[in-house]
């Protein structure tokens, strides 16, 4: 067993589901899953992850989150291929 990965988990503030709000849970590998059982939502650690990291940035500071979505989209759609633009 990873203890330093049970003591990340452990401190890290669970986010909610984004499809229906319950609290999201490590499954004990890679992936974290909704709690509920009504709900199949889950996604892997880096997911979690950037979904922690982002969620944290839109609540202290919007305006920031706002730029760096509209830049990653930007850079996204720069590497598209002409075609399918």
């Amino acid at each position: 067993m990873d203890l330093l990965r049970v003591r990340d988990e452990q401190t890290r503030v669970n986010e909610p589901c984004p499809r229906c709000g319950e609290p999201l849970a490590g499954t004990g590998g890679d992936w974290w899953r909704c709690s509920s059982d009504a709900c199949p939502y889950e996604l892997p650690e880096q997911a979690y992850r950037l979904y922690c990291e982002l969620s944290a940035m839109i609540d202290h500071d919007p305006d920031t989150f706002f730029k760096v979505v509209s830049a990653y989209c930007a850079e996204l759609r720069a590497r598209e291929p002409a075609w399918t633009q």
